[in-house]
């Protein structure tokens, strides 16, 4: 796991060693603590559906056409700029690590989310170059644009 060894994590060696041998299975701990619901928003999270609007790559779970067209306004239309302000998400905003393995963890996670989304965002665009890139704004943030002279077909959402 990337320098972290998962008896790093509290919560995860707290559960194991409550069993006698402890259980040292990744996917039993997923099954006894991860909703189908969970399982499938964090599926949404890693694997974001995403729309094209004014030549814009968004995700569609954030695209909201007021909040589009105030982001529009204010930067004159720079698609780049708006792709990077409305596709980025900070993973503590949606994580609460409590120690350093799970800050160590989320470190981890980023590259690996960033990757999922360019190459998920490639496929939905083909003709388009999609860039990730995952820096410390606010602890671990991914953000995803679309390179610039690189066109797709499709149905534009706006």
């Amino acid at each position: 796991m990337d320098d972290l060894d998962i008896h790093d994590l509290t919560e995860f060696r707290s559960w194991s060693t409550a069993f006698d041998p402890p259980i040292d299975d990744p996917t039993f701990f997923l099954s006894n603590h991860l909703s189908i619901t969970s399982a499938l928003l964090f599926s949404d999270l890693m694997f974001p559906a995403c729309v094209l609007v004014r030549d814009c790559v968004i995700r569609k779970e954030i695209y909201d056409p007021d909040t589009f067209e105030r982001w529009w306004r204010e930067t004159g239309g720079a698609t780049e700029a708006i792709e990077n302000v409305l596709n980025h998400v900070h993973l503590w905003d949606v994580f609460e690590p409590k120690e350093d393995a799970e800050y160590q963890a989320l470190e981890i996670l980023a590259p690996r989310i960033a990757q999922t989304w360019k190459t998920h965002a490639q496929g939905q665009f083909p003709g388009r170059t999609i860039c990730t890139e995952v820096n410390d704004d606010y602890g671990p943030t991914i953000t995803m644009w679309s390179a610039r002279g690189t066109r797709t077909t499709g149905r534009d959402a706006s």
